[in-house]
C-alpha cells in the first residue's frame, strides 16, 4: 500500500508542476477515512491519486492508483486502474478500463466500461466490469448534485456478484468545495456481505478530502476496485 500510494502521489506531484505542458489535462490527490458505526472491526484509510493525459480534444488516457490500510487487520491492499476515455463533448464521456487489485498474495483484474454525464445540474457516472476469470461481476453508480455554489449532495451505490456470494455498499452525504481548492466531504452508508450462509451488514461513516488540479480539475473517472465496495474490508 505504501508503495502504491507513493507512486500515485509522485505522479500527481509531477502533474501539478507540468499542468501547462501539452497533453496533461488534470490530476488529483485524495485521502478518505472510514469508521464503523456499530463498533465492528472494519474501517480504515484510503490514499489515492490520479493523472490524465489528453491525446486530443476527444481522447484521453488516465491512471489512478489507491492504497488501502484497514484499522484492525495486519494487511494492506492496492489498486491501479488504467482508463481510455472518449469525450463526446464538454458534458459527457465514456470509456473502457482495466483495474488490478492486490491483497497480499491474492489479486484480481477487472475489465469494464464506464460513462459519465452532466444532467439537470448534476453529475452522474456508472460502470460495469467483469473479472479476468469471469467469476466476478461489478456494477456501480455515483452522483453529485450542487444545491449551492460550493455545496453538493453526493451518493454512490456499488454491487459485486462474487463466486458464491456478493458484496454491496451504498452511501449518501455532502461535499464542500473550498473556493476552487480542496473539496471536503462526508457521507454515511452501509456495507453488506452475503454468501448464502452468512449475511452481515454494517453501517459506516466516511470523511475525506480531494485536491484536484489542471484544466479539467482532476481525472474524468476514478479507481475501480473491489476494496471501494467494502470500505475497510
Amino acid at each position: 500500500m505504501k508503495s502504491s500510494a507513493a507512486i500515485a502521489a509522485a505522479l500527481c506531484a509531477v502533474a501539478s508542476t507540468t499542468a501547462s505542458a501539452q497533453g496533461i489535462t488534470g490530476g488529483q490527490l485524495g485521502i478518505e477515512y472510514n469508521a464503523p458505526i456499530d463498533g465492528s472491526d472494519f474501517g480504515g484509510t484510503t490514499y489515492s491519486g490520479g493523472i490524465e493525459y489528453g491525446i486530443n480534444r476527444s481522447y484521453a488516457l488516465s491512471l489512478n492508483a489507491a492504497g488501502y490500510r484497514p484499522d484492525n487487520f495486519d494487511t494492506d491492499a492496492t489498486n491501479v486502474t488504467l482508463h481510455g476515455t472518449y469525450h463526446f463533448d464538454d458534458f459527457s464521456s465514456a470509456g473502457i478500463f482495466v483495474s488490478h487489485d492486490d491483497l497480499d498474495d491474492e489479486s484480481i483484474t477487472l475489465v469494464g466500461i464506464e460513462g459519465g454525464t452532466d444532467i439537470y445540474g448534476g453529475d452522474l457516472t456508472t460502470y460495469l466490469a467483469r473479472s479476468n476469470d469471469d467469476d466476478v461481476t461489478v456494477i456501480g453508480f455515483a452522483g453529485e448534485y450542487a444545491i449551492r455554489d460550493a455545496i453538493s449532495v453526493i451518493g454512490d451505490l456499488d454491487y459485486a456478484d462474487l463466486d458464491g456470494g456478493s458484496i454491496s455498499q451504498f452511501g449518501i452525504g455532502a461535499a464542500y468545495d473550498l473556493n476552487g481548492g480542496p473539496t471536503f466531504y462526508a457521507k454515511i452508508g452501509n456495507a453488506r456481505y452475503d454468501d448464502g450462509t452468512i449475511d452481515e451488514s454494517a453501517g459506516f461513516v466516511s470523511i475525506g478530502v480531494d485536491v484536484a488540479f489542471g484544466a479539467e480539475r482532476g481525472t474524468t473517472f476514478d479507481t475501480r476496485s473491489i476494496f471501494d465496495i467494502l470500505p475497510g474490508f
